[in-house]
């Protein structure tokens, strides 16, 4: 490739990207060569290494959250080193409200779904239950598998949040069964060893993640950092326990601490500085305020909800994706040429549940080109699931976008910015990704990443990233500001037209959580209605930054 530098916003922001070319000069430096030499060993997304021959299904509709809290822990022990693992379908989760076609209310339950589409050719058999019993799930799994349970671990309801998830870091590392008092009660007959009875220990979070921290930290795996919430055993309100499978298997640390609370929010200070600066911290807690606490220590969330049987999608040979052939038009300049994304695919709950959800039942799938925003992290995590991803959308003259978290570590935080603009160079050339998504700091995430195209800030919505209606090139990348979908910010953005030049326009349409192909439907036939004097086309984002280089005179790749 050619430098295809046309101008730098923050002659800064020029000098901290290309500081590793200083003594070559900036035309003799690869590309994508900048300061940024980090070691990416053991600090990738971790894989469960013993690949899956066969599947037993195992229906949890009808156990409650502590029955499913206990099976999808074991879940974990099992698939870890077996060929036969169990596949678990119907887990609850509150914050799953993808299934829009169902209902407002509803959840997209996608446990048939990959096992029709991309687990078809693996050998199933369903675990027969006695749904006359409490938590049949649990019973089953317990009576099948009891020789590979070493013992139990007893949280306490009292301090729920806090003991479950020292009870997940406890038995992944002792191979047991987390456990309420009550489902205690119901498999002592098996004479199970107790590991930990974590009932009246403790009286704060803190006191429980203190204790947990001395005896449990230096036995956990720390490629990647894990924390969780809104664990509550109510069957409506619980986030659930779906990722319990890949924390145990994994041996990952998790806790919890309540972020709204000041004098615990300042504690995550004390457990994630434990890890490698930039290291990705999975799970969830506050979504605002964790994102700029760990972008402040370093650090970056990667939200993982509701997604279950990583332990499965993971044991399949990581994959490598192929890029599109961004495709560039003619530029006119009576013309807007827009791009619309689906958002938020950093979240896993909603690159594997909410956008395959839309994708199979949106009737106008298709009849737009937009771009899917996914964590790319999927090539090693459920490189299956990025195969058909990677066939339905270009089929479909659909693009896929890399989002590796809402937000990244700051970049005076250089340790831990460099490993993320690392990390993210690893996934998106590994994914075959073109175009990357990035709220905070896409500047200089820009510089230093260098895809063939950033979206930058949010939506056109508050202070994150630059304006909706700026583009420009950074080195090699397209960097083009976002607008929300909403007439008013449509609006807003384009009273901004250049007179007598084509115009770059990318909206955020929103998540999948709703019908998004409608939608941008709705979004194009609102721009074409406009009746301004101008043409509208719309495109691929890739194809956008394509168009706009070729109008600069510049090589399309």
């Amino acid at each position: 490739m050619k430098n295809l530098l046309t101008h730098c916003f923050c002659p800064l922001l020029c000098l901290f990207a290309f500081a590793g070319c200083a003594n070559r000069g900036a035309a003799d430096c690869d590309s994508r060569s900048t300061a940024l030499d980090v070691d990416l060993t053991n600090r990738l997304y971790p894989k469960v290494q013993t690949p899956t021959e066969s599947l037993v299904v195992v229906n949890l509709a009808n156990d409650d959250i502590e029955g499913q809290v206990a099976a999808i822990g074991l879940q974990g022990i099992i698939n870890r080193d077996s060929r036969e693992k169990v596949y678990v379908m119907n887990s609850r989760c509150k914050d799953n409200h993808g299934g829009w076609k169902i209902g407002p209310t509803a959840m997209a339950q996608m446990g048939q779904f990959w096992l029709d589409r991309v687990l078809e050719d693996v050998p199933q058999q369903v675990l027969p239950l006695d749904t006359t019993k409490r938590n049949p799930a649990f019973r089953a799994l317990v009576g099948q598998y009891r020789d590979r349970i070493k013992g139990v671990v007893i949280y306490d309801p009292e301090l729920v949040e806090a003991t479950i998830e020292a009870a997940t870091t406890i038995a992944a590392q002792t191979d047991a069964l987390i456990l309420s008092p009550s489902l205690y009660e119901e498999v002592k007959s098996y004479g199970f060893p107790v590991v930990e009875d974590l009932r009246g220990r403790f009286h704060s979070n803190i006191e429980c993640v203190d204790w947990l921290v001395e005896h449990y930290f230096e036995g956990a795996c720390h490629d990647v950092a894990f924390t969780w919430s809104h664990m509550t055993l109510d069957f409506a309100e619980s986030w659930g326990a779906a990722n319990k499978d890949y924390v145990v298997a994994n041996r990952l640390f998790t806790y919890f601490l309540d972020i709204r609370i000041p004098e615990e929010c300042h504690y995550y200070e004390n457990i994630v500085k434990r890890y490698p600066a930039g290291t990705q911290i999975m799970g969830w807690t506050d979504e605002l305020k964790a994102d700029k606490l760990f972008a402040d220590y370093g650090y970056v969330m990667v939200p993982f909800i509701s997604v279950e049987n990583m332990t499965v999608m993971s044991s399949f040979p990581s994959v490598q994706g192929t890029p599109i052939e961004p495709r560039a038009y003619e530029a006119d300049p009576n013309t807007t040429y827009v791009a619309m994304l689906v958002a938020d695919g950093d979240n896993l709950l909603h690159t594997m549940i909410y956008e395959p959800y839309t994708i199979e039942e949106s009737e106008h799938f298709g009849e737009i080109p937009l771009t899917w925003v996914i964590n790319p992290g999927i090539v090693d995590l459920a490189p299956r699931v990025f195969t058909w991803y990677d066939r339905v959308l270009k089929e479909a003259g659909q693009e896929m976008a890399a989002m590796m978290g809402d937000g990244s570590p700051n970049t005076d935080r250089y340790s831990g910015f460099a490993f993320y603009c690392a990390l993210a160079r690893h996934y998106i050339d590994q994914a075959g990704i073109l175009t990357m998504k990035q709220m905070i700091d896409g500047e200089s995430v820009a510089w230093n990443v260098q895809p063939y195209c950033i979206e930058g800030g949010y939506a056109g919505t508050d202070w994150r990233g630059i304006e909706s209606h700026e583009y420009h090139m950074d080195h090699e990348t397209f960097h083009i500001g976002t607008t929300n979908s909403r007439p008013e910010y449509l609006d807003k953005a384009l009273a901004r037209t250049p007179e007598g030049e084509p115009y770059f326009l990318s909206v955020m349409i929103g998540t999948a959580s709703e019908d998004a192909p409608t939608y941008a439907l709705e979004v194009k036939r609102y721009l074409e209605s406009r009746n301004d004097g101008r043409r509208y086309v719309f495109v691929r984002t890739a194809d956008l930054a394509a168009t706009y280089r070729a109008w600069k005179g510049l090589p399309v790749m």
